[in-house]
């Protein structure tokens, strides 16, 4: 087990044996400073050192690497299994974006009243649910690879999403006025550009973990942030979600491939 696991875990068996830092050093004979640099993760202890703190905390060096590595099968499992979903929903996403996109622009130029309700609302609400899904991959990778960029701009493309859809419904129920969308319109629009371009810089900064697919996805993202976020240029912007959102999908799979092999690993370690 390396830094700065190992120190996460030994801190956590200390508490929960209700031991103070102090108390420990008293029962191990360890010195205080050594104590607190393994457990920040400062340093990579020798064997018997930990062989020495573990007997103090009563346990051993044998069940507490099974109790790791069972523990951290499980968290590859969850995040394999998250990614599985994530991908298939992406492509569920990708060709409901497409009817969603009929409807909307039936709407514009037809009117509500062209837009069958009880087709109209599911496709958004499996659009919605599709989306979260296909983002909530994003974010296993995100903590994966310890991207806090990526995590914080899908939990920003969610939410924003999620406003605009309901939003959508809504006006089928609440007549809106042309002032007010001239407002609302671009306001939704700068919204998504400025999670786009976020979007996009955390993608960049996956190419460490996911290659080159994930900075090309990344500028894409970055080019369609600035389409929406200048309103006039948001068509565009929807068409260049098409390559960014396969490009996406592929990112996605190969994560869950990589998760799932390193799943393997640790199963046979």
């Amino acid at each position: 087990m390396k830094q700065p696991e190992l120190g996460q875990r030994l801190t956590e068996l200390r508490k929960t044996k209700n031991l103070t830092q102090e108390e420990l050093v008293e029962a191990c004979n360890v010195s205080v400073r050594t104590i607190q640099r393994i457990e920040s993760g400062e340093v990579t202890p020798r064997t018997s050192t930990i062989k020495i703190i573990l007997a103090a905390l009563g346990e051993d060096l044998r069940s507490f690497h099974q109790s790791h590595q069972g523990s951290g099968n499980e968290a590859l499992e969850r995040s394999e299994n998250s990614l599985q979903i994530a991908w298939v929903a992406g492509i569920v996403y990708f060709i409901i974006g497409f009817l969603e996109a009929g409807l909307d622009y039936a709407r514009i130029e037809e009117g509500d009243s062209s837009v069958p309700l009880e087709f109209y609302i599911p496709v958004k609400i499996v659009s919605l649910l599709s989306f979260v899904l296909f983002m909530g991959g994003m974010v296993v990778l995100a903590n994966f690879f310890s991207n806090s960029i990526l995590k914080i701009a899908s939990y920003l493309l969610i939410g924003f999403t999620t406003v605009i859809l309901v939003f959508d419904v809504f006006t089928l129920f609440v007549p809106v006025s042309d002032q007010t969308l001239l407002f609302i319109m671009p306001s939704q629009s700068i919204s998504i550009g400025v999670a786009a371009i976020i979007f996009g810089i955390g993608l960049i900064k996956l190419q460490d973990g996911m290659g080159r697919m994930a900075f090309l996805a990344g500028v894409f993202e970055l080019i369609i942030g600035f389409c929406f976020a200048v309103v006039i240029l948001f068509i565009l912007g929807y068409i260049l979600m098409i390559p960014a959102i396969i490009l996406e999908i592929v990112i996605l799979y190969k994560g869950y491939e990589f998760i799932k092999s390193e799943r393997r690993k640790e199963i046979l370690q």
